[in-house]
């Protein structure tokens, strides 16, 4: 049973073949504007039987040694052809991007299956043996990540409860990372591949001290080897050269005159103090 404001919403719409004028009291609801199809996609539920959340859950206790890989996107502004889909693995505190079309459920589905035709069956059954995403738009065909190009079942995907980012804490956290460098609003039209792996690998590089006073790099390079990291564009940054820190910087001016060139550079500062570092990628 559907409400009448889901019919309604859904006529108004366009996604069904009764008019928006022929509905009693047309004039005395509020309506929205038609939008674009991009927005207006609708995910087959179909997709979503046996990968809710809670059937996530169970899967997760009954193989609590597998690796869980959290996906999730980074936007700037809302123009933005470009954005940032990242992936996190919560036991390490490990996290790496891919630099993808916003909003493109094609181009999720494209890098993720590249990704892993890279690594090969045996090692994607290693490495991302369970994986969770978001309900945006761009994971609209996060199911077929599940099967490669032959057809064999490498993986499980599911999906969080919608509007609850709690339910990837982990990856939430590392994103605030990310905004060291790019702060929120920017635009991340300017970003190369090889930038979004700079970035990442100066923060796979932090000194974690609820990892044992480890590196994230350090804990999945001891549990996947150099063969991963180096698939995944991740190097180590040396710990006297790793640019900024999460736990007492905060980014406080960008310069606007590297956007849209071969690099981009945010002054980070203590919270008390003057500026002391400078985060230059290139």
């Amino acid at each position: 049973m559907c409400s009448e404001r889901t019919i309604r919403r859904l006529v108004y719409r366009g996604d069904l073949s009764v008019r928006p004028h022929e509905l009693r009291r047309y004039v005395t609801f509020r309506h929205s504007y038609r939008k674009s199809p991009k927005e207006l996609r609708l995910r087959d539920i179909r997709v979503l039987v046996g990968r809710t959340f809670k059937d996530f859950e169970r899967k997760t206790s009954s193989n609590r040694r597998a690796n869980v890989a959290q996906y999730d996107s980074v936007i700037g502004c809302v123009g933005d052809r470009k954005a940032v889909l990242t992936v996190t693995f919560p036991k390490y505190g490990f996290q790496f991007g891919i630099l993808i079309d916003k909003g493109s459920p094609d181009s999720v589905r494209a890098n993720v299956r590249g990704l892993f035709a890279r690594l090969g069956k045996e090692e994607v059954r290693r490495i991302f043996p369970i994986n969770l995403a978001g309900n945006g738009v761009e994971f609209s065909r996060f199911d077929q990540i599940e099967t490669s190009d032959d057809g064999e079942k490498v993986c499980c995907a599911f999906f969080t409860n919608p509007y609850k980012a709690t339910d990837k804490p982990e990856c939430e956290r590392n994103h605030e990372l990310f905004r060291y460098v790019v702060p929120k609003g920017k635009s991340l039209d300017f970003l190369t591949q090889g930038m979004v792996n700079d970035i990442f690998s100066n923060i796979n590089s932090y000194v974690r001290g609820s990892k044992g006073d480890s590196t994230p790099y350090d804990l999945v390079l001891r549990k996947y080897g150099r063969g991963f990291l180096d698939a995944i564009g991740i190097r180590r940054i040396p710990n006297k050269k790793v640019k900024g820190s999460p736990n007492s910087c905060v980014p406080i001016q960008v310069h606007p005159g590297n956007i849209g060139f071969g690099r981009y550079a945010s002054v980070l500062a203590l919270k008390k103090g003057p500026p002391i570092l400078h985060l230059d990628l290139k």
